[in-house]
This record gives structure tokens, sequence and C-alpha cells, in this order.
């Protein structure tokens, strides 16, 4: 297959809409669902296409001079990234039929978000970059979520944008410099403490979690996958740094989640901190740890929207049984995709003799999942019906999915380009003799999941007096305080600055000082 096959997946979503758009508006709802589907499922044939014969490369212009290099990339990891990104999204549509599924906005963070995915080399992952946080900033001010924040996440995004390129500037001559600042803007990208503001938190519901979260999530993971690009060590110290609050933030902000999706979003945050933990500690085997952990965040966002949505309409267990289902996959349990890559981390950072930060991470994964629990056992629907059968459909897809990706890791491995990674990974979780590492990551894993269902009862105490010493440091974490602070500045700045050009436009006298000033060093220049 010629290489530019890479193409149709990722602008179809964008051209389907348009041309499907003014046609679905006429459509019943079920009709509507079956037509979305069916749009869904053409996308993941052009996916598939891509398999044939292996990774594709389309480089679409070069600038020899400055080694920047504008082309897209389809290998294996990508394909299985993007296929994570459609499967979830038609079981939610089999669940709950959207309600404009050729709505352009959302069609728009789809569209850069594969973009950003499939993007190689500097140039195109900053377009890509760029475009993504613009499609989130329009789609935010569309759906008003978080409206106040918008323009703050925008330019968070492209601050971390500036950021990357910089820190790929710096590579050749200082490649330390140059890796810290990389991996400071992809862990910016992936929305997480103090770069939060970027995805939403709060204010998106049930039906916006999975383009709130998952899609722009799954994108960003991505970039860290081929972090081996650079060819550079991950900064392992910033990394550790940045996760170590990263969990404290997000152990604090779950006592405070508003609702069901607020909480879904910080325990993604506190997962999606393992996964630039795994590309620095992990070694040989940090990609395949990663991986792992990055499909089990995603289906864990999708199975929790699919709850939400269900207990919207009906108050049968399903509903529970998706939630705990994400909630297992959050935390990396048997039997879930994460289960290889969570142990293998916590290995490696026994390995590394980093055992205070274990103890950090068992208990703050005490503390996200007790809260967790409890929000699944309240999740209630206003009618006792039956699911229709398209709708266990969906959770039939979902289920089949996640399974897949659970029991065949290593077969999928060599397919996807990873095969050694995967088996170093098997050599340091299960083909290894340090059985006291493999212990106590077992332990950090399983005991915490344990002790939150025991202390879940506490998580439930909503007393004012309970919580008030947690809320005062959660909204001391939230920086908005910082914000304020800093608008103040700049409102200050602003202000001086219209004086000044004020007083430029009534008093002549300042423009004749301004241009001696400037003969007087061009004189002195001269001489």
């Amino acid at each position: 297959m010629p290489d530019w096959i890479l193409l149709p997946p990722i602008f179809f979503p964008l051209i389907g809409a348009l041309i499907l758009l003014p046609l679905t508006s006429r459509l019943a709802t079920p009709s509507r669902r079956w037509f979305a589907l069916s749009f869904l499922a053409f996308e993941i044939g052009l996916v598939l296409l891509n398999i044939a014969p292996g990774a594709h490369r389309l480089t679409i212009s070069n600038w020899g001079l400055g080694s920047f290099t504008l082309a897209l990339q389809m290998d294996g990891v990508t394909q299985l990234l993007l296929l994570t990104m459609f499967l979830p999204l038609a079981a939610l549509w089999l669940v709950a039929p959207p309600r404009q599924p050729f709505d352009l906005f959302p069609i728009l963070v789809l569209t850069a978000a594969l973009l950003l995915a499939a993007a190689d080399g500097l140039v195109a992952a900053l377009i890509a970059w760029t475009l993504l946080d613009l499609a989130l900033f329009v789609w935010r001010l569309a759906r008003e979520i978080e409206r106040a924040t918008a323009l703050r996440s925008l330019a968070i995004g492209l601050f971390a944008g500036m950021i990357f390129f910089a820190g790929a500037i710096l590579l050749a001559p200082r490649p330390t410099d140059g890796a810290s600042l990389i991996g400071l803007a992809l862990w910016a990208r992936l929305g997480l403490f103090p770069f939060h503001p970027l995805l939403p938190t709060r204010g998106a519901d049930e039906l916006d979690l999975w383009f709130a979260r998952g899609i722009p999530t799954i994108a960003a993971a991505n970039l860290w996958l081929h972090w081996s690009a650079f060819r550079v060590p991950a900064p392992y110290a910033l990394v550790g740094v940045l996760t170590s609050i990263s969990l404290i933030i997000a152990a604090l902000w779950i006592w405070r989640a508003t609702n069901a999706t607020h909480a879904v979003g910080i325990g993604a945050m506190y997962a999606l901190a393992f996964v630039p933990l795994a590309i620095a500690y992990g070694g040989d085997a940090g990609v395949a740890f990663a991986l792992w952990q990055i499909l089990a965040i995603a289906f864990a966002i999708a199975l929790c929207e699919i709850a939400q949505r269900w207990s919207a309409g009906n108050r049968s267990e399903y509903a529970r049984v998706a939630w705990f289902l994400g909630l297992l996959a959050l935390a990396g349990l048997p039997l879930t995709p994460a289960f290889l890559g969570r142990v293998g981390v916590y290995v490696a950072l026994a390995e590394s003799g980093e055992w205070l930060f274990l103890l950090l991470a068992g208990a703050t994964t005490v503390i996200i999942l007790a809260r967790l629990w409890n929000l699944g056992l309240e999740l209630r629907g206003s009618e006792l019906r039956d699911p229709a059968r398209v709708e266990y459909a969906g959770l039939a897809l979902a289920a089949f999915a996640f399974a897949a990706l659970a029991f065949t890791p290593m077969l999928l491995a060599p397919a996807l380009g990873i095969g050694d990674a995967a088996e170093r990974a098997l050599d340091r979780v299960i083909r290894t003799g340090n059985a006291l590492g493999v212990a106590v990551g077992a332990v950090v894993l399983l005991l915490p999941v344990i002790g939150a269902y025991f202390l879940r009862a506490l998580a439930r105490d909503d007393r004012p007096s309970a919580h008030s010493f947690i809320a005062r440091l959660a909204r001391v974490g939230d920086l908005e305080w910082l914000e304020r602070k800093v608008s103040r500045i700049g409102f200050r700045i602003g202000a001086v600055t219209r004086g000044a050009f004020t007083l430029t436009e009534e008093n002549p006298t300042v423009w004749i000082l301004f241009i001696s000033l400037w003969v007087a060093i061009f004189i002195a220049i001269a001489r």
C-alpha cells in the first residue's frame, strides 16, 4: 500500500461530518444512531487498512537546511491508539445515541487529536499541537464547558507548545536541558498538574467525557510512547518530582469532586501520571509498560462514561458493573490491560530504591479508589427498566475490546513493533530473579485496592467539618489564587501601558526625546 493511505483515517471524520451533517439532521433518533455507527465502522476500516505492509510514513515537506521535516506516520502503536479512540466511541453511541453525531465542534477536536497522534517530527507535532488547543478552545466555548477558563487553557496549551519547540531546538547543543523542556511540555499536554486547566476537569457532563479527556489524552500519550525519536533519556528526576506532586494533588481533589464526571477526570489524571514514570524509569521495557497503562486508562474513561449514561435512564445494576470495571482498570488490577504495566513500574521503582515514592503511590491510591468506590455505589437512575439489546451490545463491545487487550498483550506486541520491549517487560515482572521487587510491586498494587474498599465509609462522610482542612489544601492546589494575582499584575501593566501611549499621543515632546535617544545610540555605535 502507498504511504498516503494514512491520510484517509485522519481526514475522513471531518470531511464526512461536513457532508453528512445536513442529512442526519432530518433523521429520527434510531436511524441517526445507526447512521453514526456506520460512519465509525467505515473509519475503523480505514485505520485497519494501514496494517499492511506495516508502518507508513508520508513526508509532506522537508527543509534540509534546518532539519525540519513535516511528516505523518502510522506505525503499529499509533494504529492501536487510533482504534482505541473509535471503538469506545462506538460503544458509547450504542449505549446512548448521540444528540448530534456529526457536530463539527467535537469532530474538530477528534481531527486535531488524530493529527497529533500521527505527527512525525517537530514541525508536524507543533502544528497539530496548536490545532488541538484551538479545537479544544472552540469546543469549550460552544459547549460552555468551563467558559471562564477557556482562554487560560488556550494560553497554557500554546505556552506548552513553545516549551516543546524550545526543547527540541536545544537537543543538539544541550541534550539534558532539551530533554527536560520536552518532558515538561509533554507532561503539560497530558493535562496533569500544574497544567490541569488544559483539559476540562469541571463543567463537562457525562456525554462530553470522552471528547474532554479520552481522545486528547490518547493523542498526547502517543507522544510519550515515541520518546525514543528524541534520542535522549527521559528526565527521570523531573518526571519523578512532577508525578509525586500530581499524585498528592489528585488525592486532595478527589474529596471535593462535585459529580462522577469530575471524579473520573481526577482519577484519569492520577493514573496518567504513571505513564511518563514508565518511560523514565522503565528502561527498555518502558514503552510496553506505558502502552498497557494508556489502553487501560482509555477504557476506564469509556466504561465510566457508559455507566453514567446508563444510570441516567434506568436503575439496573449494569451501570455499576461498568463503573467498577473502569475503576479496576484505573487501579491496574490483574485481568486488566494495565496490570503488567503498573506492576512493572513498581518493580522498576523498587529496583531504583524509590521506597518513599512507592509508599506515596500506595497511599494516594487508597484515597482515590475509596472515593470512586462510593460514587459507583451511588449510581442510580430515574426508572427501573431493562436496557435495550442495542445498549447491551454497547457494553459487550467495550467489554470484549477490554478483555482482548487484557489477555493478548504479548500477542499484539510483535505486530505493534514493540516485541523487544514486551519481552523486556516479561523479564522484569514474570521471568525475573528479583522476587523481592515483584513482591513489593504486587503489594503496592493490591493492598491499596483492598484498603480503599474497607475505607469507603470514611470517604462517604460529607459533613462540612470533616473535610474543611482538605478543602483548603485543594483550593491552594487549584492555583486559582495564583491566576488572580497574575491577572491583577497583567491588568496593572495594561493600565500603565495605556497611560504611556496616552502620554505620547498628547505630548509630542516625548516623541522628540525618543528619536533623540535613538540618534544618540547610532552615533555611539558609529564611534
